[in-house]
């Protein structure tokens, strides 16, 4: 057990010194103004020793800019385009308000404060739960690395997510948007609404895995700009690596593309120059243009991904067809997406189960009138 002492320092001040012995048999102290704060601490010490929480107070003295930065260090397995935006997070919204401070002087209301003003200050539901979110797994890390003993990410209160807008364009508005695209990207929109491939995965997809005799698609990288430069990776997951089959009508507009289009880079798909498409180019120059020529904005490209599912709901596709054209890792991501765009055909679903009960309502009455069928005697 710890104890507590009255000292006197050189400059002649006087505090309060709350001394113990770390698990490893050093002895340790810190000096307080008040008598009851040196005891409350050295109560708080002895309760994380008995619970295997003890970590040696010098360490919480590490800023929290520090930390991170050696936290950021040891993160495997991150794609350029996730380090880039995690980074981004960290340096715009984390850094500013805590950078400077002492991990082992966090508290929870400190991080709930700072969730609140981000959130008075206008920021974006997902923005603020993506900042929380990496301050508290760094903060988790600090934990299992014996820095504090406890973090101070919470019980604290994160803002709702809101629902992202989708537009759902109508095969006659998919139909007028293609139309209206510059002719070298028609093939291209018709492809995102009938196989719901992202723009990175088509704008990566080379020729050799369009079979045209087989109808297919193989989803094999996914195209990206990271500081202006491409970078062709895997897809997203596991999940995004497939193979998807194509309508005989888009299987035609992509031949017909690549007899008119091929520039020898080995993209199905670029741009007007030739080589890989840039995405702020191709939204700017050839998107927003036919947008507003045809459908009307808003609608982003992400938006014949949408269509796409909700074309497949609509003819009642079951979800895992749909789980499987899109990628998705889980079912459960299809239905959180597009779960909404069911519900009429769960009023379908009754209205049929009523035909099978009155169908089964009739057999059952002519049955029972065939029972009941009396011979009469010969004569």
């Amino acid at each position: 057990m710890g104890s507590v002492r009255k000292v006197k320092h050189r400059s002649g001040k006087e505090s309060w010194q709350a001394r113990w012995r770390d698990p490893s048999g050093k002895d340790r102290s810190r000096n307080f103004d008040r008598k009851l704060d040196a005891s409350q601490y050295l109560v708080g010490l002895e309760s994380d020793k008995l619970r295997g929480r003890y970590t040696d107070p010098r360490l919480g003295r590490t800023r929290l800019a520090v930390w991170i930065r050696e936290w950021q260090a040891t993160r495997t397995n991150l794609s350029p385009q996730t380090r880039l935006r995690d980074e981004a997070s960290i340096r715009n919204h984390v850094l500013p308000t805590f950078g400077t401070v002492p991990i082992g002087q966090l508290r929870p209301a400190h991080i709930a404060r700072w969730v609140a003003d981000l959130d008075a200050k206008g920021s974006a539901p997902a923005t603020t739960r993506k900042a929380y979110q990496l301050l508290a797994a760094a903060l988790s890390d600090a934990v299992d690395n014996g820095l504090i003993p406890l973090s101070p990410c919470r019980n604290v209160k994160l803002p709702k997510l809101t629902c992202p807008e989708m537009r759902i364009l109508e095969p006659a508005e998919i139909k007028a948007l293609a139309g209206a695209v510059d002719e070298r990207y028609r093939a291209m929109i018709l492809a995102a609404a009938y196989t719901g491939l992202r723009f990175g995965e088509l704008a990566a997809l080379r020729i050799e895995r369009f079979d045209a005799l087989r109808r297919t698609i193989r989803v094999e990288e996914s195209l990206a700009e990271i500081r202006g430069q491409f970078l062709v990776k895997p897809p997203k997951s596991d999940a995004s690596r497939r193979t998807v089959s194509v309508p005989s009508f888009v299987v035609k507009e992509m031949a017909q593309h690549l007899a008119e289009h091929a520039d020898g880079s080995g993209f199905l798909f670029t741009a007007p120059s030739g080589g890989p498409i840039r995405r702020t180019n191709f939204r700017r120059r050839i998107w927003l243009p036919a947008v507003r020529a045809s459908v009307g904005e808003p609608c982003t490209f992400h938006d014949l991904r949408h269509t796409h599912a909700a074309l497949l709901i609509a003819v009642g596709e079951h979800p895992k067809v749909i789980q499987e054209r899109l990628g998705h890792a889980s079912i459960k991501t299809t239905l959180d997406t597009y779960g909404h765009l069911f519900e009429g055909l769960d009023e379908a679903a009754a209205d049929r189960l009523d035909k099978v009960w009155h169908s089964a309502a009739v057999d059952a009455m002519w049955t029972r009138r065939d029972q009941e069928v009396i011979e009469l005697p010969g004569r």
